[in-house]
This record gives C-alpha cells, structure tokens and sequence, in this order.
C-alpha cells in the first residue's frame, strides 16, 4: 500500500504481480512496456448531488472535472500515455464559459466531459510515483479552491476523493494489466480508513451535514445566499466568483448564473413570446414585468443555447431570453416570499412592483393565450444516462454474443474517442430549440441534463439515438418534477430511478419515466428501450399525452380524464387476470370512455403491456397502474406552455 497525503488518496500497488525498474528519462512514448495507472476520483455522485440550486450542481460537476482534469495532465506531463481521457485537457481557464476543457462542449454554459476515471501508461517503474504526483496535484488544486472560497485552509475529510492503483509491466501485456487493475480497484473500494474529526458544538452543513457549518460565510456574499454550509458547497456556490467556469462577467458584472429550474422550465413559453415581441402587446407586457421584477433582482442568468440563434437586440428582449425564467410565473408574484427573499427592497416599494408583476404576467398570459399558447409549464425534467455494463465491455465482453474485443490499448483509445465524440454531439442535441435541454454532465459513459417538461421525452430519444452500435446501449431515467421543488431530492429520485431502468431486465437498454410532486407524491413506470416495425416506443406512447392544453379541473372537453387512474387502481387485480387480447380491448374501452383518443388508448394498451410482462420482486401478478398514473400526469402537468 503506497498512501498519499491521508486516507482518502491511497493507492495500491499489487507486490503479487512482480517488480520492474525502469528509467523515466527519454521520451515515454517510445517505451516498449509501461506500468498501468488508473485513477478514480470517487465520491462524485454524492457530492455533485448535494446541490440546493441548478448553479451549485453546475459549479459541482465541473469542480469535479476539473480535479480529474487536473489529474490527467499531471500524468501527462511525468510522461505517461493518456488512454482515457483520449486527449490532454486544457489548463483551466477563468473567464471561459466552455471550463477550459478539451473536450467539452460548447453548452451552457459548458458541461464538463472530461470522465472522472484517468488510465494512463506510465514509463515502466514509474507507475506509483505518477499516481501518487496526480493525486497530489488534484489535492493541490482542491486545497487552492477552498482558501479562494472561503479565505483561509479549511480541512474537508472525503474531499477529494482519490483512488489509484498501479500495475507492473511484469504482469503481462495491456490486456493482462487491465484484469488486475479491475480486481485491484474492487479490492481497494473496500480498504477505507478515516481521519479523526474533532469538531465539538459545531453547527452541521444544511446540504452534507458529514461536514460542520463555516461559523460564517464567505465576505462578499449575498444576503439572499447566505446558508449554513461547509467549506466544500461554499466552494462549489463560490465557483463561479473565484475564477472557475461560466464567470463570463465584464469588469465589475456579477458573472451570469447557470439556468435555473423556472428558467428550464418555461423556456418554450419564454421562445415563443421573443418571437412575438413585434406585437405590440407582447413587447407591452415584456416591459412592464421586466421593470417590476428589476425593482426586486437584478440577477443576471445565463441564456439556454437554444435562445443564441436569435440574439436579442434590445434589453427587454436580453432579459427574457436570460432572466426572466422566474418570473414569467404569476404566482412568483407573491409579496410575503419576495419580501422574505428581498427583504432589503423597502416594503412599499416591494409592495408595488409586486402587484405592477402581477399584472405583467397576467397581461403576457393573456395576450399569449389569445395566440393559441398556453401559460408556462409549471413542470422540468431531469434526464440522467449510463452506458450498460461499461466495466465488461472495455474488459471485451460483447453483449449477447459469445465473441470478445480484444482488450489493446489502441482499441480503449478509440473507446474513449468515441465517448468523447458521443458526449460533444449529446450537448449539441440537447441544446437544440426543438429539446431547449441544458447539460450538467456528458462524458465517459453518463449524462446529467435538465429539459422542459414537453421536451423532455424527446430529448431522452435524441441522446439515446446518438449512441453508435460500436458503445454498450444505454439505460435512461427521466423524472419529472415541479420547478420550485428541492433539486437535491429531484436529482436523487433520478439517481434512483435509474437503477430501476437497469434492473427492468439483465441485458438493461431500460427506459424509467417517473414524476415528483412536490407533496413527496412519485410514481414511475419501466419499460425497455423497443421499437416496433414502424419506430415506436415507449418514448412515442407516453408523448400521446403531451398534446393539447388541459384544463385545471383535471381534463378538458376532448381530453383524457383523470378519473381513468381511479378506475385502473379499483379494477387492477382483475385487469392484468384478463387473456392479453381481452386486456388490450378492455383497456381500449376504458381509455375512450374517459375521454382519451384511440392513440391514446392504443399508447397506454402497449405501455401496460410492457409493465404487464415485467416481474416485479416481492409481489405477485403484474403492474397496470403505474403506466396509467405517469400518462396521467403528463397530460395534466406536462402539456401545452408553448410546446
């Protein structure tokens, strides 16, 4: 065991598996055989999910491509081979909104691709002492954030968390190397050892209460952005103001913040009333709400990039596209939250541009509505990916079928050119006007986006039809959740419903589509990546009910109705008992006598289907309701808003 500044950073390197020597100097690349090096940098997961808004879960997934960045271009530099990433990143970058990456995309305002997994061939002997040198360098930089956030050295046990292990060139050929490294890493995942904390009386951190509070925050910290936090979120909600991604301010601006969850979410409402500002009455009501809401927040936000192709040219025109997400929605206008979140604007003042918005946005819904468009949608959805069983591919397992890769490092390399490639042109789609999607993450083998509530679905299939047939396939979550709910919880519950996609069948390619209601109310429904001969899916049947503008009362004058969930739950265990030709005829007559079309009914008939036919652990019979619920709640929360 070969440990580095404490616990969290050992490494391993197997004595079993034979010593070599070798001589750093030369150039590496001329090296016959070379020491294998894999680096994790682990604990991701959890600290990019620990997040209270859309820009601290940002600041938190490019920290963490940063650091594994970081620990790329150390190995670099000490001579060693990159395998994965494919490419050197970039140093990072302050004042650039794409992170300084080399493979990053072009978002917004850039989501990191760099994987968080380094495999480099390090000139044979040297394996360890590069390992250790990237660890030290991601330490290193971490500690550097954390004095810029924060002011002085602060000490946060578990982060970084770095995990390295080194194999010989003794141990055989690069295939021979990789198997070790892969058992080695399993062994070292369950090696843990933790530094004492003394920390008595201390006030925990209301996001990762396994660190303490700072007695106080940072200087220079807004009123309205002043939690109880540890060292590690100050550094992750100070990012963008220490020179990390996305600060895009001029001199003397307050950089312009990720997108919000509002501003995700009424995003197609918000590009379609840009298209109408020539009328008068739009560029009217445009006006009034910015002035209002300037009384309270001049917050700058940072525009998705489905808005860039129509640079607006005026300010009103400025702020929608970028700052308006909030308050577009007529019940932001509610003066006893503003006056909580604001409580620096004088009462009266307040008071009165609170009611001048209220007004605003009923005028811009109004004359929006006499266009044939509905208000915003109150909903987004987060959407989150993973390659299937990555671990066997790259150790050559053709997924079902008996032949096997060959395991060289030319062929890893053009893996990881391809997840590269996969995660530049996942971006470019998502950020399309026809998804409005905004990425978190998109490199190695995994995605983290947020899109429109109506976009959504289509989203996911967009990304899903990138992957080439060369990459394992891929298992989805999309869940749906209201625009002022927690953001933690909403990227957990897809944390979860992801692992729900993967386990709907052993060779995975599983699609999971769930809500979150603010009540704490869920409900998901599993079905498999298919097509039928004419290219349906699953995503094609639940967008059935994404069409048309329901109605408060829960269904409207040619809709579906809600009372459908209400007879499906009664009937089920009768239901799922029928033939599957008596099943679909009944689900058809149900399905037209509460209003739906006979698309629909044939969209929720194979939905059922699907869940019908998929065994569930601890209960007996199939699942119908599930299905029903999700549709149902597509067409009352999800529908119209200018989609």
């Amino acid at each position: 065991m070969s440990e580095g500044g404490n616990a969290a950073s050992e490494g391993y390197v197997p004595s079993d598996l034979g010593e070599s020597t070798g001589d750093l100097s030369g150039d590496s690349l001329a090296e016959t055989h070379h020491d294998l090096v894999v680096i994790a940098v682990s604990g991701v997961q959890q600290f990019i999910t620990e997040s209270r808004t859309t820009s601290d879960l940002s600041a938190g997934s490019a920290i963490v491509a940063r650091l594994s960045a970081r620990a790329a271009r150390e190995c670099a530099s000490r001579g060693a081979r990159l395998v994965f990433p494919a490419v050197v990143p970039l140093e990072q970058a302050s004042n650039k909104p794409d992170d300084g990456l080399a493979s990053g995309s072009t978002g917004t305002p850039g989501a990191p691709t760099v994987p968080n997994r380094i495999v480099a061939l390090a000139p044979e002997g040297k394996g360890a002492e590069v390992a250790a040198a990237a660890d030290h360098a991601v330490r290193q930089d971490w500690a550097g954030l954390v004095r810029e956030a924060v002011g002085r050295p602060v000490a946060t046990p578990g982060m970084p968390s770095v995990q390295w292990v080194s194999v010989p060139a003794s141990a055989g050929d690069y295939a021979e190397q990789w198997d070790a490294a892969q058992r080695l890493l399993v062994a070292r995942k369950r090696i843990r050892a933790f530094d004492a904390v003394d920390e008595p009386d201390r006030e925990l951190c209301s996001l990762s209460p396994r660190w303490t509070a700072e007695p106080e925050p940072p200087k220079g910290v807004p009123s309205h952005e002043r939690d109880r936090l540890a060292a590690a979120n100050w550094v992750k909600r100070r990012y963008r103001r220490i020179g990390g991604a996305g600060d895009d301010g001029g001199p003397g601006e307050v950089p312009r913040g990720f997108p919000s969850t509002s501003s995700i979410a009424s995003a197609p409402f918000r590009f379609l009333v840009l298209a109408a500002m020539s009328d008068r009455q739009v560029s009217r009501a445009v006006s009034a709400l910015h002035v209002a809401a300037q009384v309270l927040d001049r917050g700058r936000e940072q525009p998705l990039a489905a808005f860039a192709a129509d640079a607006p040219p005026t300010a009103d025109r400025s702020w929608l596209a970028g700052s308006a997400g909030r308050w577009v929605y007529r019940d932001t206008w509610q003066e006893d939250v503003l006056a909580r979140e604001f409580p620096s604007v004088p009462a009266e003042k307040r008071a009165r541009a609170v009611a001048e918005g209220e007004r605003a946005a009923h005028a811009l819904h109004k004359v929006m509505k006499d266009r044939g468009v509905g208000p915003p949608v109150l909903h987004l959805a987060v959407i989150a990916q993973d390659l299937d069983s990555m671990g066997r591919f790259l150790g050559g397992e053709v997924a079902g079928s008996r032949q096997r890769n060959a395991v060289t490092e030319a062929w890893h390399r053009q893996v990881s050119e391809r997840l590269s490639a996969l995660a530049r042109e996942t971006c470019e789609l998502l950020e399309e006007a026809d998804h409005f999607g905004v990425p978190v993450y998109a490199g190695g083998d995994d995605l983290l986006a947020f899109a429109p509530a109506a976009h959504a679905l289509a989203a996911a299939r967009a990304v899903q039809d990138a992957i080439p047939e060369t990459l394992p396939t891929a298992s989805t979550a999309v869940l749906f959740f209201h625009h002022r709910s927690s953001l933690q919880q909403a990227v957990s519950e897809a944390q979860r419903l992801l692992e729900a996609a993967k386990e709907q069948d052993e060779r995975k390619n599983g699609l999971a589509v769930g809500y979150l209601r603010r009540s704490g109310v869920r409900e998901q429904s599993v079905q498999a990546w298919t097509r039928t001969a004419d290219r349906r899916g699953p995503v094609e049947d639940f967008e059935e009910f994404l069409s048309g503008t329901p109605e408060s009362d829960g269904g409207d004058a040619g809709g579906l109705s809600l009372r459908l969930v209400q007879d499906c739950l009664r009937d089920e265990t009768e239901l799922v008992s029928l033939p599957d030709d008596l099943f679909a005829a009944e689900m058809r007559r149900l399905v037209t006598r509460h209003g739906g079309t006979r698309a629909q009914a044939e969209a929720l008939v194979r939905l059922a289907a699907a869940e019908r036919s998929r065994p569930v652990p601890g209960r007996r019979g199939p699942r119908l309701a599930e299905p029903v619920k999700v549709a149902a709640f597509l067409r009352q929360e999800c529908a119209g808003g200018g989609a």
